[in-house]
């Protein structure tokens, strides 16, 4: 099914600021058996897959061995280190549950500005405070671990090939996908990552005081865009949560407007993050058969939170609630609650940032899929 109707009845809503949609943990209603997906969906994510983000060649690696709080890929050749934080009293006999996110230093070139780098850690510190005082475990990663946010034939172009950093493609050196031997439908970055987000749920699924039925992936600007697909394509994630995505995230190509990115621009300069398939549609991507918010519908049955900030116009944060709202019918489609319970979002005043202030509305989000009485679709 797609919701593009719907999407035209919510563009014309007036745009309201700093609000937020957020369910009660009281109204967690029992589900007697998992809502039956469209049979179109599942075409639909094909489609994405084939035409948008790349397809992965490779899903839980054979070789892949845990140590600690490390995943090791093919002997080491790839590693995946991870900041845990624990709350009070999670143990195997009270599982705690968990969020994912992507560490902020990720975003950046190496070396971060001390300033900057101050506050990166000062955020994820508070982060670290309010999941435990909820009662979740935080889990860090750094994305550039499995794949480079840039070709890496660009930042060494005066290297020689012999001189690059060991193992420097990431998953691309292991499986395919550097820009030489990319094809159409070969993963991008984005893809990458969120392969990458389900190894670390490969991961928490071996704690025992982790519970693995319990757990949400989100990112914001590129790893918003990340945790969007690594929740479209892997049901273990029973919440997603995209901060400041924007166009290649939650954002819509239709509803495009002056001061929001496009695809072109994506394609230009980072065209690493999506696939080559990606290319056909930059001429007219309003013309394209399917839209983010058919994506976002891909989500359901589980939950969704989609954030925005009403001066971070490059992201677009009128298309990603209303492509959010649209998207919210597919769950009301499946005999479920939509808009304002499985489905969430706030806007907030300022600019492309993910603030303590965002996390404390996804944290009263998750209330209801974290709590023990939540159906587990």
């Amino acid at each position: 099914m797609t919701y593009r109707n719907e999407m035209k009845t919510v563009w014309m809503f007036p745009f309201m600021l700093a609000f937020a949609i957020c369910a009660n943990a009281a109204d967690v209603s029992d589900v007697a058996e998992p809502p039956r997906r469209d049979p179109a969906q599942q075409k639909i994510k094909e489609w994405f897959l084939e035409n948008y983000y790349g397809r992965a060649p490779v899903g839980r690696p054979a070789n892949m061995v845990f140590k600690g709080n490390d995943i090791l890929i093919e002997d080491g050749k790839v590693t995946i280190h991870l900041d845990v934080t624990l709350p009070p009293g999670a143990s195997a006999e009270t599982p705690c549950p968990v969020v994912i996110t992507a560490d902020r230093r990720s975003c950046f070139p190496t070396p971060i500005p001390q300033e900057k780098l101050k506050k990166i850690l000062a955020v994820q510190d508070e982060f670290r405070r309010m999941a435990k005082e909820r009662g979740y475990a935080l889990v860090l990663w750094n994305v550039n671990e499995v794949a480079p946010d840039c070709w890496l034939r660009d930042r060494y172009v005066k290297m020689k090939p012999e001189t690059l950093p060991p193992h420097a493609w990431g998953v691309f050196g292991l499986y395919g996908g550097e820009p030489v031997g990319r094809k159409g439908d070969t993963w991008g970055t984005i893809r990458a990552w969120a392969w990458g987000a389900s190894r670390v749920l490969d991961w928490v699924e071996t704690q025992p005081q982790l519970d693995a039925k319990r757990v949400a992936v989100c990112g914001h600007s590129r790893l918003g865009k990340t945790a969007l697909v690594a929740g479209v394509t892997d049901e273990r994630f029973k919440v997603v949560y995209s901060n400041d995505s924007g166009v290649g995230g939650a954002h819509p190509h239709r509803l495009w407007k002056q001061g929001v990115c496009k695809l072109s621009f994506v394609n230009t300069y980072h065209l690493h993050w999506l696939c080559l398939n990606s290319r056909k549609f930059e001429a007219n991507e309003m013309k394209m058969p399917h839209d983010m918010d058919e994506f976002l519908a891909l989500v359901a049955p589980r939950y969704l939170y989609v954030a925005s900030a009403d001066r971070d116009s490059w992201a677009g944060p009128e298309g990603e609630q209303a492509a959010a709202q649209a998207a919210a019918f597919a769950w009301e489609d499946m005999g479920l609650k939509g808009w304002g319970y499985h489905v969430g979002g706030h806007v907030r005043k300022g600019g492309h940032d993910f603030l303590p202030y965002d996390f404390k509305l996804f944290l009263d989000f998750c209330k209801v899929p974290f709590a023990p009485s939540a159906p587990s679709h």
